[in-house]
């Protein structure tokens, strides 16, 4: 072939390319600025084309949009992910580590609320490998698992004498670390020393006196990931007779159902014990969750515009809730114990059991719940008796019979 056929041959190639493919990215040439030479050669090997089409990268841009759209609804669980400390972060150490109270084991050193793999019992022991001030590599069950340096320590447990542990409990109402995820101060953790019971067993309860003195008009998301915001706590409502606040008695039969339990033989986590803690609902139930509790039970006091409406109501996730619908069928068993048995103490009207869904400090939990609406505070009669020590008795004494009768059950 003459030389001016092959400039002829290599051009009309040049032609069917460029013009066929209808886009030039499907040339994989690496670098604009090479020769001729270079350019026919390549074309001659016939390099592999870019699978990645201009369509094909808008839906990529498009994706990476919706995905950094996802990040900023749940930014909090994307920034845990990302800051998981490297196991390079902790100093190597080899030694037996007893856990001081309940302490939650996870699969990440994060506090991210589905994180946890187990809990170690207050007393049990586990091999430490790594240590950080505030986080701690444990070796359990041939697991490698972390936990909060808090609530670890190299020393033995000491037998308790029988004057010790008569009506002690679990004080603490979280883990502290670095990444603390409640705003209550948290007491100084000590061992339950509880002696159980047939009833209680050792199991764990979280009490919440639902409301405090002070609100807190800043929202939070309904639930995780909802875009549904809503105050993070109320002071809640007044007794029409008495003029007793709501978080005052629903503390008073808090502290009363929380002595209760311990006599029963169960440990107990106490949301609060003070007036004085702004803990949101949503805080309030991580807390629960974080607190190795197997329910919590949340105390309230109910209102109407109706002063003649009275009785009481329980509350509990439906099957349709949209965060935490798995729970449904315990939390709606354990509700349903517990209006039982308060009615049939105090001579209280019945109302049953309530399914909600939109509730922020059910939402977020990841334990068996339910909310005790003692009684109408807007009714003058069921607002004396709610504020009678022998009434609050009766009270605490039904959640406490509510909570045998679920746990005899489950």
């Amino acid at each position: 072939m003459s030389y001016s056929k092959k400039i002829l041959a290599v051009l009309l190639t040049m032609v069917l390319v460029f013009g066929g493919c209808g886009n030039k990215d499907n040339l994989a040439i690496s670098d604009t600025s090479s020769s001729t030479e270079t350019v026919s050669a390549t074309m001659e090997e016939s390099v592999y084309p870019s699978t990645e089409t201009e369509s094909e990268t808008e839906s990529a841009s498009t994706e990476e949009t919706e995905t950094e759209s996802e990040t900023a609804e749940h930014g909090t669980e994307t920034a845990q992910e990302s800051d998981l400390l490297p196991d390079t972060a902790f100093q190597t150490v080899e030694e037996t580590v007893y856990a001081i109270s309940n302490v939650n084991l996870r699969r990440q050193p994060t506090t991210e609320q589905n994180n946890v793999e187990t809990v170690l019992q207050a007393g049990a022991q586990a091999v430490r490998t790594g240590y950080r001030d505030d986080w701690s590599i444990l070796e359990y069950q041939g697991q490698k698992l972390y936990a909060s340096s808090t609530y670890l320590t190299t020393d033995a447990p000491q037998t308790p004498s029988a004057s010790e542990s008569e009506g002690s409990d679990v004080a603490q109402a979280s883990e502290q670390n670095n990444e603390q995820d409640s705003t209550q101060p948290a007491a100084q953790p000590t061992a339950p020393a509880v002696t159980p019971s047939a009833n209680g067993g050792g199991r764990i309860v979280c009490i919440d006196a639902g409301h405090q003195q002070h609100g807190i008009s800043d929202t939070e998301p309904n639930g995780p990931g909802s875009t549904e915001m809503k105050a993070k706590l109320t002071t809640g409502t007044q007794g029409v007779a008495t003029g007793k606040t709501e978080y005052q008695l629903n503390l008073e039969v808090s502290l009363l159902l929380k002595q209760e339990l311990l006599n029963r033989g169960y440990q107990v986590v106490m949301i609060r014990e003070t007036n004085d803690c702004p803990a949101s609902n949503a805080e309030r139930a991580i807390t629960a969750n974080e607190s190795g509790a197997s329910i919590f039970v949340r105390i309230h006091a109910n209102s109407s515009t109706d002063s003649s409406t009275n009785g009481c109501l329980t509350m509990a996730p439906t099957a349709a809730n949209p965060y935490v619908s798995y729970l449904a069928a315990p939390s709606q068993s354990l509700s349903q114990s517990i209006v039982n048995h308060i009615c049939a103490n105090t001579g209280f009207r019945n109302i049953g059991v309530l399914g909600t869904d939109n509730m922020t400090g059910i939402n977020w939990c990841t334990i068996p719940v339910s909310i005790v609406e003692m009684g109408y505070m807007s009714n003058p009669d069921e607002d004396v008796k709610m504020s009678d020590p022998t009434y609050q008795s009766l009270i605490a004494s039904g959640i406490a019979d509510g909570i045998d009768e679920y746990f005899a059950s489950h």
